[in-house]
This record gives structure tokens, sequence and C-alpha cells, in this order.
């Protein structure tokens, strides 16, 4: 049950000092930091960088949205972009665009 002895001991390989050390930094001679210096303001301007380039993304995206039919029922892009047709529904009555309920009123004559 014990294990080991099992193979007779190995001499240590040449390379065997390029590799991790047996303390477990890697590489052997890595010293990061504990506290970086203005860690606070380097995420604060990446995080801004990051958000800048998404909605970067955003706005492109929305001003090249394209809808060559109205969409069936309420969509999300609904909510920023006025270019898209008001949505409507499987029998084709027009929705409104905040809450995707018939805008003529029939959806009282549709229940039962």
């Amino acid at each position: 049950m014990g294990g080991g002895g099992h193979h007779p001991p190995v001499p240590e390989p040449s390379y065997a000092k390029l590799l991790a050390n047996k303390s477990g930094l890697c590489p052997p001679d890595f010293h990061y930091p504990k506290d970086p210096k203005h860690w606070r303001r380097n995420t604060a301007v990446v995080v801004g960088g990051l958000m800048l380039v998404f909605y970067s993304a955003f706005r492109w995206s929305n001003e090249n949205e394209v809808r060559y039919r109205a969409p069936k029922g309420w969509i999300p892009s609904l909510m920023w972009n006025d270019k898209i047709m008001d949505p409507v529904d499987y029998r084709g009555r027009t929705l409104d665009r905040v809450t995707g309920k018939p805008k003529d009123g029939s959806e009282a004559a549709t229940h039962h």
C-alpha cells in the first residue's frame, strides 16, 4: 500500500535547473511585486479604454443595422434604434415598440 521504493532513484537531468524550482515559482527568478504601483489607476485606464471600444462598436452596429422586414415580435434593439420598423405579431398586427402589445387595442378582443 505505501507506494515508494518501486523504482531506483534517477539522477537529476542537466536541464532541471532551467525548469521550475521545487518551491513552485515558475520561472525560478520571477518576482512579481505584491502591490504594483498605481494599480488602481492602471485598472481604471484599462476599464475606461474597454468601455470606449465597446461603446464605439455598439454605436457602429446600431448605425449599420438593416432590417428588410418588420421583426416578428419585440426585440431589444427597438429600445435604441428608431430606424427599425414597428414589430408585428404572427397575425400581422402592429405591436407597440415599448410593451410589445398590439397598438390598436384589439388584444382585449382576442381573450376569451
